[in-house]
């Protein structure tokens, strides 16, 4: 049952990736992401060449197909894309591909998209900001409550409203709605929690109690969020840090259950946060010698960005090189896999699920083994080398990537969409501002209940 999953999972997910990315016309995907750092020499503030993000849908629907800016860059090139894009790039600049009323510079200057009447550029807010608008969503947001009449009258007579909102705020973040419930939610994707293979299910691989738990310590208590990708501990059920190995509480067994895991048998030193729990990497890797969905969930998760748009991926010279014989080197898929298999190389040295005398005697699934692969020390992300997974977690906890991917879960949870284009000054601002907080979300949802974005009306 376990195999039939992660096959089907496997080839899923590469199927996706391959006609998204590679399609049929494997030139045309090269030439794509050569364009991309083309397009971004030229325009080096434009949305997606800042902070390792993506130029993909400057021009693309999703690779390879073309939008209305794309359209008119390919009608206007004289010849061969790499040698003459920046001669089809200036002869657009003024037009109107998608016909919203803006020139292509303009876009491309105010970090919009030039081929899409979604994206229009960054203008001035004009929305009032109100402060009943604001506490009423503080309450609904992070209290999961109400706010009362008796709450808002008292509110409106205070001279200092604000201080009532913050006050307010302060208490919300400490209730249990928000801790256990609406964290929790914000975890689901990332978790990917499945009761049937879970702590008391039916054949439990691993326990999610302990990422759940875990997520919600690095977001709370003006703790350091980075931790979320550098945590050496664990969380038990009462919020309390687990130090070293943390043993399981079923023992090995086969019958109606079917138990091969549980508890957290990393050792401390090999530790990654989120991305090395047991459960993580035994439903993510499961069977896999190179652990490509493993990577592109950790980067999906964690760093906001979609493997299927090659966000932030570059070809790695001399890759693929077909590690695992997957015939991945292949053409259909070789653009695909020069990006994502060097993704893919840190993780390479932690167990999945390995039929062995291991998982009566032991505990092995999630566990660091050095001598699984020999392609640790191999790893790269953002063009950055990441000899092992400490490396290359170190990296994407520092990137704009995941302070961005922080502050959208918190947005997107408490205005249930994502930045308008008059808000997206306001957002920016809340996630360079991540660091001057000490990474502490806490004071990140303090900055942001004072934006338009969030109390703010027309």
């Amino acid at each position: 049952m376990i195999g039939s999953l992660k096959n089907q999972v496997a080839y899923s997910l590469w199927f996706t990736v391959c006609v998204a990315l590679c399609g049929a016309d494997i030139q045309l995907a090269f030439a794509t992401q050569n364009a991309g750092r083309i397009f971004c020499q030229k325009y080096p503030t434009a949305r997606g060449c800042e902070a390792q993000g993506s130029t993909c849908t400057i021009c693309h629907t999703a690779p390879p197909s073309l939008n209305p800016y794309g359209l008119d860059i390919l009608a206007n090139l004289p010849g061969p894309l790499d040698e003459t894009l920046l001669i089809a790039i200036d002869k657009v600049e003024l037009g109107d591909s998608d016909n919203d009323g803006f020139t292509a510079l303009d876009e491309i200057n105010n970090q919009s998209d030039p081929g899409t009447t979604a994206s229009v550029p960054v203008i001035e807010s004009t929305k009032i900001y109100d402060m009943e608008v604001a506490y009423k969503r503080v309450k609904a947001a992070f209290c999961g409550e109400t706010a009362t009449y008796d709450e808002l009258k008292t509110l409106k007579a205070d001279p200092k409203p604000l201080d009532i909102l913050h006050r307010q705020l302060s208490f919300c973040l400490e209730t249990p709605y928000w801790k256990q419930e609406a964290l929790y939610r914000m975890a689901d994707r990332k978790i990917q929690p499945l009761a049937a293979v879970g702590f008391g299910g039916n054949v439990v691989i691993g326990d999610y109690r302990f990422d759940y738990r875990l997520f919600s310590y690095v977001m709370t208590g003006d703790r350091d969020v980075r931790e979320m990708l550098s945590a050496q501990y664990h969380i038990d059920e009462n919020g309390q840090r687990l130090e070293g190995i943390v043993a399981r509480e079923e023992p090995f067994q086969l019958g109606s259950r079917i138990v091969i895991a549980g508890g957290q048998p990393l050792e401390a030193t090999r530790r990654a946060g989120m991305i090395t729990t047991q459960w993580f990497l035994s439903t993510n890797t499961m069977f896999s010698l190179l652990p490509r969905n493993t990577a592109s969930q950790a980067y999906r998760s964690y760093l906001g960005l979609d493997i299927a748009k090659a966000e932030g991926l570059a070809p790695v010279s001399g890759e693929p090189r077909d590690v695992d014989r997957k015939r991945v080197a292949q053409a259909e898929c070789a653009v695909c896999h020069s990006t994502i298999d060097p993704l893919a190389y840190a993780f390479s040295t932690y167990r999945g699920i390995e039929i062995s005398p291991d998982l009566v005697l032991g505990n092995p699934i999630g566990t660091y083994n050095p001598a699984r692969s020999p392609w640790e020390s191999e790893g790269k992300i953002f063009n950055q080398e990441a000899t092992d997974l400490l490396q290359w977690a170190e990296i994407a906890r520092n990137s704009d990537a995941f302070k961005k991917n922080i502050v959208r879960m918190i947005f997107d949870h408490a205005l249930s969409r994502s930045p308008a284009p008059d808000e997206l000054q306001e957002f920016e601002a809340l996630w360079k501002g991540l660091a001057d907080d000490g990474y502490s979300v806490n004071k990140m949802i303090h900055r942001l209940v004072e934006t338009k974005a969030f109390g703010g009306r027309r």
